[in-house]
């Protein structure tokens, strides 16, 4: 879907699976895709998303991000494939979003206190003794 966003869409990179946070601390989601500038979030809902309670979350979910002023799109199964459908969708999301400033934003992407910085890939292959094994990538 990043592919799709940057080469096939041509927009600037996206944050990936970046947690994000109301202005009181509490966790909105954690989207596939988030253009911070436009304030959209994108999705990948694969075949195990449809079943009952899993779908039931990601329209909760999905229903948090609206709440909150951020656009939202989705991508199924097969729309990867059809590109100019996945553009499409990308963009017309795109050009519904708000565009906010930091300060009008209902949302951040600020740590709030409870919540420690996420460990990065790196440190948590130093941390299991897998250092080598980032050489490899």
């Amino acid at each position: 879907m990043v592919l799709v966003w940057v080469l096939d869409a041509e927009l600037d990179p996206p944050l990936c699976n970046r947690e994000v946070f109301d202005l009181d601390g509490r966790l909105i989601g954690v989207p596939d895709l988030l253009d911070v500038e436009a304030g959209l979030v994108g999705e990948y809902q694969g075949e195990d998303h449809k079943d009952g309670a899993r779908h039931r979350k990601d329209v909760e979910r999905e229903e948090r991000f609206r709440d909150h002023g951020l656009e939202f799109f989705e991508l199924v199964g097969g729309d990867i494939a059809r590109r100019h459908v996945a553009v499409n969708r990308m963009l017309n999301a795109r050009r519904r979003a708000k565009f906010l400033p930091p300060e009008s934003r209902a949302w951040t992407l600020e740590l709030p206190p409870w919540r420690s910085r996420p460990e990065t890939v790196d440190e948590y292959l130093v941390r299991l003794g897998r250092a080598d094994a980032l050489w490899r990538i």
